[in-house]
């Protein structure tokens, strides 16, 4: 076997493992805005403590804003919270609420019915993972094809092509795959951890009727 096309192959892997881990950090959240976000959440929890008058409309957006998201529950985002490592434990329910959800019966995170199998979990990532590699290998084919079958240099030009294409797929499976981790992660945590507060739903009290003497 040629061994530049060995070295070509040995890079090309080598840059799909390394786009799935920029993927995989991405998505589990880095470590952009952290300033912004700890003085945002420091502020907000200190008026939500101290204001017992604060507008509901001021609390739910300040919430939404703690989340980074207005797609879930405010009692998602309280209990969320609540748990250990808050900041990773919201990025990753906003991350996989695909396969995760709040059981208000239990006030637990449990996965949903159609993932709650570990098989329907594992058989999801494994498809996720194969289209991920098979993707990033159409992605580059032009690079890794031109040398084996003789093609012209003009043929890399594909390259333009298949990266967009290819590539998008091989992303979307690899994020496919990192929802699904997280959301394992997240409920494995809140098995090993109970509660830092439990979180109580609240309840209006029924108006005191006065009989008549």
């Amino acid at each position: 076997m040629d061994v530049a096309l060995v070295i070509k192959v040995i890079l090309a892997l080598a840059a799909m493992a390394g786009v799935a881990k920029i993927i995989y950090e991405f998505s589990a959240g880095g470590k952009l805005r952290l300033k912004d976000e700890y003085r945002f959440a420091k502020e907000f929890l200190n008026e939500l403590s101290s204001n017992e008058k604060l507008h509901h409309l001021a609390i739910e957006r300040g919430y939404y804003a703690l989340a980074g998201t207005s797609s879930i529950k405010v009692s998602e985002i309280k209990y969320l919270i609540s748990l250990t490592s808050p900041d990773r434990r919201l990025k990753d329910y906003v991350l996989s609420r695909k396969y995760v959800e709040l059981k208000q019966q239990s006030n637990r995170i449990e996965f949903r019915d159609k993932y709650k199998s570990g098989f329907s979990r594992v058989w999801r990532k494994i498809v996720f993972v194969s289209v991920y590699f098979v993707g990033s290998c159409l992605a580059f084919s032009p690079l890794l094809l031109i040398k084996p079958f003789g093609l012209e240099p003009k043929f890399m030009l594909l390259i333009l092509v298949t990266l967009p294409c290819f590539g998008f797929f091989a992303v979307d499976s690899m994020r496919g795959f990192v929802k699904i981790v997280r959301g394992e992660a997240l409920v494995k945590e809140q098995e090993e951890h109970a509660p830092l507060i439990y979180v109580k739903t609240e309840h209006k009290k029924p108006s005191s009727v006065v009989t008549p003497v």
